[in-house]
């Protein structure tokens, strides 16, 4: 999964997160700033040099662009399918980011003012370094995991002094909540794979269950809410968030439940995120 490079190294990115000003009609773009959001496959046993830059304007994403940095010879091993290779090396636009109608004149933009840039790109590799060794340190303690045991540990607990200080999910910021979003998603599904009567209202309550109750240690909860703590454990075991963060996820999946149920079928929001795992696992 890509994971935005602001989500590992804050600091960093904030000094060198590049932002393009647009001043006049010419580029046929709403004038201001557009920044480019970096994000990196966060597989440690993955090598494929490629980055995911979110292009952001007034806290909006318009375009979601894939680029690699290494020659095609290089994607065509890769990938193994030279006709593919070029999609792979891009710039494109990337079929799973966001997009809007400005999203062509962005990638333009991108092919015409960052690929020459090579102290920008070089920074793209440097970036995509950095942010791997901190992968193969995850590697590492996905090791530890192994000794893992969630019955023996409490959600508060788990949760770390300092997290990511973000004080609202939204389009900018979704990325770096992706791990707590994804567990309780991923959790669900396969709940709903296994239990085909489930519906979305059930869902509901067992979300706002675990929300209202996951830090009390005399709370009830069924086998779905047990399947979604279980799994919650282990992230918060892998990754630095704090109890706000928890809080935060689990009212994000929860209001995308209450969206879909809203939209009158017992199994609207049950329905799409199956056809998000399905397509994920194709």
């Amino acid at each position: 999964m890509m994971e935005l490079f602001y989500s590992k190294f804050p600091e960093i990115a904030e000094r060198e997160t590049r932002c393009i000003i647009i001043m006049d009609d010419k580029e046929k773009l709403p004038k201001g700033e557009y920044f480019l959001l970096e994000s990196y496959c966060n597989d440690h046993d993955c090598d494929c040099c490629r980055v995911f830059i979110n292009i952001l304007h007034k806290n909006k994403i318009l375009a979601t662009i894939g680029y690699g940095w290494k020659d095609i010879e290089f994607y065509e091993n890769w990938i193994g399918d030279p006709e593919l290779a070029p999609d792979v090396k891009g710039p494109i636009l990337e079929l799973t980011g966001l997009h809007t109608e400005y999203s062509e004149l962005l990638l333009d933009l991108f092919k015409k003012v960052i690929i020459p840039d090579r102290i920008f790109i070089e920074r793209l590799e440097m970036h995509y370094k950095i942010f791997k060794k901190q992968s193969y340190k995850r590697k590492k303690i996905t090791g530890e995991l192994m000794d893992f045991d969630p019955k023996l540990h409490k959600v508060a607990n788990l949760c770390k002094e300092i997290g990511t200080d973000i004080e609202i999910i939204n389009d900018t910021t979704r990325e770096v909540f992706y791990p707590i979003i994804m567990a309780i998603e991923e959790t669900i599904w396969r709940y709903y794979l296994e239990n085909s009567s489930l519906k979305d209202i059930q869902v509901i309550e067992s979300l706002k269950n675990i929300r209202d109750n996951i830090f009390s240690d005399k709370a009830e909860f069924n086998k779905l809410e047990e399947n979604i703590i279980t799994k919650l454990k282990i992230v918060l075991f892998l990754n630095n968030y704090d109890k706000r963060d928890l809080s935060l996820s689990i009212s994000s999946v929860l209001k995308s439940a209450r969206l879909h149920r809203s939209m009158g079928e017992n199994r609207e929001y049950l329905d799409f995120i199956s056809r998000f795992f399905n397509q994920m696992k194709k």
